[in-house]
C-alpha cells in the first residue's frame, strides 16, 4: 500500500504543478503555483488515507 500511496503523492504533485502552472500562465498569482502543487499531491494520495484498513 506504501508504494501505491507514492505513487499517489507523485502523481498529485505533477497534476498538481501542471495545474498551478496553468493558473499562473493564465493570470493567477505566482504563490498558486506553490499551493496546488501539495495540495495536488494530499488529493492523490487522499484515496490510500481514506481506503478502510483491512484487519
Amino acid at each position: 500500500m506504501m508504494n501505491q500511496m507514492r505513487h499517489g503523492l507523485i502523481i498529485g504533485a505533477v497534476v498538481g504543478l501542471a495545474l498551478g502552472l496553468f493558473m499562473w500562465y493564465n493570470g493567477s498569482p505566482w504563490w498558486m503555483t506553490l499551493i496546488m502543487t501539495p495540495i495536488g499531491a494530499i488529493m492523490g494520495a487522499a484515496p490510500w488515507f481514506l481506503k478502510p484498513k483491512e484487519e
